[in-house]
């Protein structure tokens, strides 16, 4: 099969999140399945490829977004692990200081920035009369590819063979501006309805996707039935069970070329299940770099993540004040940056408890592999969390995740549910899952359910290590890798083109 992808970010070269990993992975997993892959994305100032622009072959395009505004840019061919990619140089909105936003506030100009990428991917496919079987788009910046396709292009019989995806990273993100872009993204007003594209009066670009692609489908089967129940689905629920026979949920994969700890270049001391003496070397070597007293015997709760409230601060820090308040033997690890209200009050809780509490604002790679080698627990609280990727680095790494059941999470993670009584929990006798066990998880997002959660795992490292540690040879078993993932995919695209025209 010919298979476009459109994103707005690409690992390798450009990436700001986890749709990065999936536009670098899946196309790497599908091509080495046989299938011919392209990914197109813009050409953004802070590109690792952009200084080498220059000695790239390129196309140029020109094309109407609607029956007045017309736009040219250049389009630089290059290769990525093998994988052809395309990039569209347009200065004017690609080339300023943030990606989708100044720092502040998203710039306002967004839709017209990734429709006019949406609208080069077509003429792209036209121009080098490289025709796709399948576009892949992704979220809300790409997901008026579909429309173009049926209504911009109707009339290009080449294209009608054309089935289109609608890959769903994050549905809280969806596009939603004011009904003035229409006829700057050409639109006409008899498509602005409420069953199509317009939502309390504003465009909504994510539900254009829905309405308008072949199939959707989102990052995991538990984000999947989320999606379709209005208290979970960031409103998208209508749209979606009225697209329900077309919306399947596929499990993301993970690399576990860069996250292996035998393997791992960033670690003072590689390990693996058979042999886990490098792992005791990192938590020492993590405690001294976050200045921590050295003891092998407290157990570390590490944390990477963005400061937002879909990870669930809003509770964890709650949580984290009462347990580091009672004082039990035990080490936090942070590290992430965003919100400011989070990280003062998370700056406040490491000066109270300065030998307890790490905690970084910012991002530091080699300090993430490091967390992840060196804890023995991984705090992943989630308010929700489509697939999530840090869970699974954690379970290759030996580092038990305790998450809320959401989404990826709960269809990635065994957990051991919580005791919510007085007592120490009696895994040892009553835990029906300790066999499959590859965590801890609790459900309800609130201080309690995640505080009862974070004291478990305190008791199970400390009063329980037998059932710890086969929790962890447990968790190192799992495998969720991309080629399992491609296999699904390659189902879902070999059943949209058996579908009639």
């Amino acid at each position: 099969m010919k298979i476009l992808m459109i994103a707005s970010e690409m690992d390798g070269i450009i990436k700001t999140g986890g749709l990065a990993d999936f536009a670098l992975a899946l196309p790497k997993a599908l091509m080495a399945r046989g299938h011919d892959i392209r990914v197109i994305l813009p050409s953004y100032k802070q590109a690792v490829l952009k200084t080498d622009m220059m000695s790239m072959p390129t196309d140029s395009l020109s094309f109407n977004l609607n029956h007045t505004d017309h736009y040219g840019c250049l389009v630089y061919h290059t290769a990525l692990d093998g994988i052809a990619v395309r990039i569209v140089e347009h200065n004017d909105f690609f080339n300023r200081e943030g990606i989708y936003d100044n720092g502040s506030y998203a710039y306002p100009d967004n839709p017209l920035r990734y429709t006019f990428l949406c609208k080069a991917a077509i003429e792209l496919c036209l121009h080098e009369q490289w025709i796709p079987d399948i576009v892949h788009c992704n979220d809300w910046q790409t997901a008026i590819t579909p429309y173009y396709l049926k209504e911009h292009y109707s009339h290009y019989p080449e294209l009608k063979h054309i089935r289109s995806l609608l890959t769903i990273h994050n549905g809280a993100y969806q596009g939603k501006v004011v009904p003035e872009w229409i006829h700057p993204l050409g639109i006409p007003p008899q498509h602005f309805t409420s069953e199509l594209m317009e939502e309390h009066g504003l465009l909504n670009l994510l539900k254009c996707g829905i309405m308008y692609s072949d199939a959707i489908n989102a990052v995991s089967p538990g984000y999947c039935e989320e999606l379709l129940m209005p208290e979970t689905s960031h409103n998208l629920w209508r749209y979606l069970n009225k697209r329900r026979s077309d919306f399947t949920g596929i499990l993301n994969g993970c690399d576990y070329r860069q996250w292996n700890p035998s393997t791992d270049p960033f670690l003072p001391h590689p390990f693996s299940a058979n042999n886990m003496a490098g792992k005791l070397l990192c938590k020492a070597a993590l405690q001294s770099r976050m200045g921590l007293l050295a003891n092998p015997d407290v157990p570390i709760l590490g944390l990477i993540a963005r400061l937002v409230d879909q990870k669930g601060f809003d509770y964890l820090i709650p949580a984290l004040e009462k347990l580091l308040y009672e004082d039990p033997p035990v080490q936090i690890v942070l590290l992430g940056s965003g919100d400011p209200e989070y990280g003062s009050r998370l700056h406040f809780l490491q000066k109270r408890y300065p030998q307890k509490m790490g905690f970084v604002n910012g991002y530091d790679n080699e300090l993430s592999h490091l967390i992840e080698a060196g804890s023995d627990y991984f705090m992943m609280p989630s308010l929700f969390e489509p697939c999530g990727l840090n869970q699974l680095y954690s379970l290759a790494y030996g580092t038990l995740p305790i998450v809320r059941e959401t989404g990826g999470l709960k269809d990635t993670v065994m957990g051991l549910a919580p005791d919510h009584g007085n007592a120490p929990p009696s895994w040892t006798s009553a835990s029906k899952n300790k066999k499959f066990a590859t965590g801890i998880s609790f459900i309800q997002p609130d201080n309690q359910g995640c505080y009862w959660a974070l004291k478990q795992a305190i008791t199970l490292y400390l009063d329980y290590p037998q059932v710890y540690h086969k929790m962890q040879q447990q968790a190192m078993r799992q495998l969720f890798t991309w080629e399992e993932s491609a296999g699904m995919y390659e189902i879902l695209f070999e059943n949209l083109l058996k579908k009639p025209i």
